[in-house]
């Protein structure tokens, strides 16, 4: 089978590789489509894993099981790339992407690949099998946007209270999407990119702020009646954090969204912290009980993740995918990867 195999950050190869061999409950899943997340176009964390199959994002066909697999030849499912016990004190507290079992579990030998083989584990805990209305391309926005789901709930959002996004990508513009679903009144967001700030308002945004211009944080205090309630720091800066502190009001919840890479110090105000009684929390990857909401949101058209894709790639085309990714660049917006041959009967759209 071909895989797109990364040697290093600018170096992704099309090799073969062979089909991976089934052991009891597996299943060898047919990948139609990977989407391309913005950790596998981050160059500090693809250099900790190369050589590597990246892909965490993949939907497909069950073509074979092992012995005493619940799946069925044939099933259209999605595959998370991670699962957790459920058990330890870690889940039971609500932190499972801290579990054992979701730092050991993956797939093999990832999603930008033609075949996977999905281990027991993860087709026992968080393996769906796909509505028949649900496209392979939907599909590959179950996880990204369980982890939107994950975040925008770590808020603890109350009905009417605001929201500032920062960065508007996909990953913003999910992070919108649930904001609002889940009930915040005011949404604003913020991007270096007049194209990314239209995009959002015609997403749904309240209004989409440059971060650059000298009078941002008084915009963003005079809309939301002193200070948002509410940030998701989606870029990993020391400006979109020092920002996000600043805009914050009262009681406010500042959620970092996207790791800072391992060198990085960043600083924080604590007497802005202190005396505004803020709240900082983190929101890792996702679980469980938010892929399968997620999987129910997308299926009814509550968030319409069609509209995301901006690209649509076969495997040779993964390496570029990756750089055009961390270039930012304004009419990239999600990329989706298409491991099967196109003389295999998929019907890609072009880029």
């Amino acid at each position: 089978m071909k895989v797109a195999r990364t040697h290093s950050f600018e170096d992704t190869r099309v090799e073969d590789c062979p089909v991976p061999v089934l052991e009891p409950g597996d299943a060898l899943v047919r990948v139609e489509a990977c989407g391309l997340c913005g950790s596998d176009a981050t160059r500090w964390y693809v250099e900790t894993k190369a050589p590597a199959v990246l892909g965490h994002e993949p939907a497909g066909v069950v073509v074979d099981v092992g012995p005493g697999c619940p799946l069925e030849v044939g099933q259209r499912v999605f595959m998370h790339h991670h699962v957790s016990c459920g058990d330890c004190h870690a889940c039971r507290r609500g932190f499972e992407t801290n579990c054992r079992m979701f730092r050991e579990t993956r797939l093999d030998p990832g999603g930008f690949a033609e075949l996977v083989r999905v281990p027991r584990e993860n087709v026992l805990r968080d393996t769906l099998v796909l509505p028949d209305g649900m496209s392979f391309e939907q599909a590959t926005f179950i996880e990204p946007l369980a982890c939107s789901l994950r975040a925008v709930d770590k808020l603890r959002l109350r009905e009417g209270e605001s929201v500032l996004v920062i960065g508007l990508g996909a990953m913003g513009l999910m992070n919108g999407a649930l904001a609002r679903l889940r009930g915040a009144g005011l949404l604003l967001g913020s991007d270096l990119s007049p194209l990314r700030a239209e995009r959002a308002r015609a997403w749904g945004f309240d209004a989409a702020l440059d971060p650059r211009g000298p009078g941002f944080a008084d915009e963003v205090r005079e809309r939301s009646g002193g200070g948002v309630d509410h940030v998701i720091v989606g870029p990993s800066t020391q400006a979109a954090l020092d920002q996000a502190i600043e805009v914050a009001g009262p009681g406010a919840t500042v959620c970092l969204f996207s790791p800072f890479a391992p060198e990085q110090r960043p600083t924080l105000n604590l007497n802005a912290h202190y005396f505004r009684e803020l709240t900082l929390v983190s929101s890792y990857s996702c679980a469980a009980r938010e892929t399968r909401e997620c999987l129910e949101l997308i299926a009814r058209g509550a968030v319409p993740v069609e509209r995301l894709i901006s690209h649509r790639l076969g495997l040779a085309d993964v390496g570029a995918g990756i750089l055009s990714t961390a270039a930012h660049r304004d009419d990239w917006l999600r990329a989706v990867v298409y491991p099967q041959p196109e003389d295999s009967g998929r019907s890609a759209p072009p880029s």
